[in-house]
């Protein structure tokens, strides 16, 4: 049984509707009462399930009174009329039905399950976990408890439990190996890094999975902390340098960012890895200021991969905003629209060079490409299509584009310049 297969039987357990329990499964252990009473509590128990299994719950509901009202311990009827409750919205009297139920016949699997959904419902945990265990205990064979009680150990933080029971779990089903994530998450949850490590089959994936699904300060910060014990374990893969740089350049300082990059060079070997964290340097040196940094890590992104075209790209874009070698720049971004001729980045920095080398109606053309093929509106494409347009004489069309690039919260330091006094300004 795959890992998905278990989380879907797991989700789909757990989404069960309320009325999935029928007659010929509930047992009537109770003698109840006799004669006339005994039938009319019958015929009201099932039309009441008729009604129910309808979505008539107002007529379900008065037909499991009237059961009720002459056999009081129907556990059956308590249980429907909670299913009734429930489908109503009632958040206090579905509990005490079922937990009458379960009084009634304690060894009723329907009854008890009931009860825990309800629990869990209500954000009563600690009952629903109770309940769970003691399903657990008296239903031995319904492996499928043990996930369900797994993930309310998950929920409310108790990961050394949520472990014992996938653990149980495991041995039952004779599929511990599928369980790795699960115990991944609950090491890492744990703070136990080196656990986590070894239930990690391929920890650069993981890392970048986790990257993209944390979104708080603390979330970043256990991912940076494992990421660095996967580069004690393994210092020769990129990916931990990378991302735990990213972190830090962002939450700690830039310097330290690029010192996990240097940390790295000096482990990382293949030139894909070699490549990918010169191409992350580079991007600090920019941001920082450090041009000439910049382009000696762009340089060696090239010379560990020649057709890296985000190099190819962000050092073209910077060669123009310089006005240097710009015949050398429109050679790198053109292998780059080459490569991905419908990327409206790529054309637009191909375009960027062509306006600094004063190939106005060029550029125009392939601003037009670009804005064509936008996903999002970027205000920096209609900028320069404004500015494009304004040297082709256009200037009413090129403040069109402007006042765009304005209403998307340009960052442009010179737009507002341009609008004021109506023309392209550096």
């Amino acid at each position: 049984m795959s890992n998905r297969t278990i989380r879907i039987i797991f989700y789909l357990a757990t989404l069960l509707p309320l009325s999935c329990a029928t007659p010929g499964r509930l047992s009537q252990k109770a003698a109840g009462p006799s004669g006339y009473d005994g039938y009319a509590c019958q015929h009201f128990l099932t039309e009441g399930i008729r009604q129910l299994g309808a979505g008539n719950f107002d007529s379900a509901m008065d037909l499991m009174r009237y059961c009720l009202e002459l056999d009081t311990a129907s556990a059956a009827a308590c249980y429907y009329l909670a299913e009734c409750y429930m489908n109503a919205g009632d958040r206090e009297i579905p509990g005490k039905l079922l937990q009458k139920a379960v009084r009634i016949e304690p060894d009723n699997y329907w009854y008890r399950r009931l009860l825990a959904i309800n629990y869990t419902r209500l954000h009563k945990m600690k009952d629903a976990i109770a309940q769970y265990e003691e399903m657990i205990r008296r239903f031995p064979g319904r492996s499928d408890l043990i996930l369900e009680v797994a993930a309310l150990y998950e929920e409310t933080g108790q990961f050394e439990k949520e472990l014992r029971a996938l653990d149980r779990y495991g041995k039952l089903e004779d599929v511990a190996d599928e369980l790795q994530i699960q115990r991944f998450l609950c090491y890492l949850q744990m703070g136990e890094l080196d656990s986590a490590y070894y239930e990690a089959d391929r920890p650069a994936e993981i890392i970048e999975l986790l990257m993209n699904s944390v979104n708080s300060a603390a979330g970043y910060d256990m991912v940076a902390r494992f990421s660095s014990v996967v580069s004690q374990h393994e210092p020769g893969l990129a990916d931990p340098y990378y991302y735990t740089a990213i972190i830090r350049y962002q939450t700690d300082s830039h310097e330290k960012g690029v010192s996990i990059l240097d940390n790295g060079l000096q482990y990382v070997h293949d030139n894909a890895g070699r490549a990918k964290l010169f191409s992350l340097r580079g991007e600090f040196h920019h941001e920082m200021g450090m041009g000439s940094e910049m382009y000696q890590d762009y340089d060696s992104v090239l010379v560990y991969d020649p057709d890296n075209i985000g190099a190819l790209n962000n050092y073209a874009y910077f060669l123009s905003l310089e006005d240097r070698d710009l015949d050398r720049a429109l050679q790198m971004s053109a292998r780059t629209v080459d490569e991905e001729p419908f990327n409206p980045t790529y054309l637009d920095t191909y375009a960027w060079v062509l306006f600094r080398m004063k190939r106005y109606e060029e550029c125009l053309s392939y601003l037009e490409k670009a804005l064509r093929y936008l996903d999002t509106e970027n205000p920096d494409i209609y900028e320069h299509y404004g500015d494009a347009l304004f040297m082709c004489g256009e200037k009413e069309k090129a403040m069109e584009y402007w006042h765009k690039a304005v209403q998307l919260n340009s960052t442009s330091k010179t737009l507002d310049r341009k609008i004021h006094e109506q023309k392209y300004i550096e």
